[in-house]
């Protein structure tokens, strides 16, 4: 996803021609696209230009406030994540802020559209389910990993991560175990960071790399976003990361 493509998206929420927003939610969004809100799902033109103009005429053109880009986009594969902004039209002042992920086709087109609110609140249920994904990196018996990825992984699911692609149950596996063995020889644990937040068929959390030894800076931080099936299970694991200045030497 382009920093174009991201100008676009937070531009068309604040377009006050209805024509000119139709014309630009017609480029951003394939034809069946969908927009998922913490409630509400909307499908396809007709259903997102409602959407949008609904949130034009409270915020914008009811309110005087302006949507703006979070300048910390991160994408690649098929998925893009950013934060955006609502301000009023006059002012830095922040009056609230969101979370998107999005979901894109082979011509860079919006096929699916999370959107959530943040911060997140405390649940305490989606913590405990967001830390039970994490602990798959801290279990050292390969038969016992098996399992555990057996009972939350669709047998095609896949971990997409910023370096690889890794398909089927066999080959998380394989990956969570190496992950698992790299920690432990670096004397690292993965730490849940916030509050996992869920909508529809989408989970996401924000994690951080741990010194196991109390008292260390993390050295690496990161967000997962899980979409599962009808059954619970996850079909596409995407993974964000990125090092930090305390990675070792």
């Amino acid at each position: 996803m382009s920093d174009y493509l991201l100008t676009a998206y937070v531009a068309v929420w604040n377009e006050p021609d209805p024509a000119a927003r139709r014309a630009a939610l017609a480029r951003l969004w394939a034809p069946d696209g969908l927009h998922h809100t913490q409630t509400r799902r909307f499908r396809g033109l007709e259903e997102l230009s409602a959407r949008v103009t609904e949130a034009y005429d409270q915020f914008v053109g009811g309110s005087g406030l302006r949507f703006v880009s979070g300048e910390d986009l991160d994408t690649h594969h098929d998925v893009a994540r950013f934060t955006w902004k609502m301000q009023p039209g006059n002012s830095e002042e922040v009056l609230a802020v969101g979370f998107d992920l999005l979901v894109l086709d082979d011509t860079g087109r919006i096929t699916v559209d999370y959107q959530f609110n943040e911060p997140p609140p405390s649940v305490a249920d989606l913590d405990q389910l967001a830390q039970r994904f994490l602990a798959l990196a801290t279990v050292t018996d390969r038969e016992q990993l098996a399992k555990e990825i057996d009972d939350l992984y669709a047998p095609d699911a896949r971990l997409v991560e910023p370096d690889g692609v890794h398909e089927g149950r066999a080959a998380l596996t394989d990956v969570l175990a190496t992950i698992g063995s790299e920690l432990t020889d670096d004397h690292l644990l993965p730490r849940l960071t916030g509050n996992a937040s869920a909508q529809h068929d989408a989970l996401r959390f924000g994690w951080e790399l741990v010194p196991a030894e109390a008292g260390g800076q993390p050295v690496a931080t990161g967000l997962d976003f899980l979409i599962r099936d009808e059954q619970g299970l996850v079909r596409n694991h995407y993974r964000f990361s990125s090092t930090t200045d305390h990675r070792p030497q």
